[in-house]
């Protein structure tokens, strides 16, 4: 794939994410801080997200502390909103997979 085309899906996969921070989050927070998000942010995100996703199937035991920690090294600005970690994660995790690491929080 042309590192062009790679750029137009990393933005749609960007507009995308957002979008559904926006449509995922509590009604009473406001989503300010996830308007300051930078595309290599995003980038950086997903990677990290999908590289936990990779360690959960291959039976690693991974943390939400692990993740949220690695998450804030990321970007620390999000830090300031209130479940930060979760909602990321329920956007950017199958289903399944923020179930099983989110699971204590249920």
């Amino acid at each position: 794939m042309s590192s062009y085309i790679r750029i137009i899906y990393d933005r749609l996969d960007f507009i995308e994410f957002k979008q559904n921070l926006i449509l995922l989050k509590q009604p009473q927070h406001k989503a300010s801080v996830f308007y300051k998000l930078t595309l290599d942010d995003f980038i950086k995100i997903r990677d990290l997200t999908f590289e936990f996703e990779s360690q959960i199937k291959s039976g690693i035991t991974s943390s939400i502390s692990d993740y949220e920690s690695k998450l804030f090294e990321i970007c620390p600005l999000i830090k300031s909103y209130p479940s930060s970690s979760t909602l990321i994660a329920k956007v950017l995790m199958s289903e399944d997979i923020f179930t099983t690491l989110f699971s204590s929080l249920n």
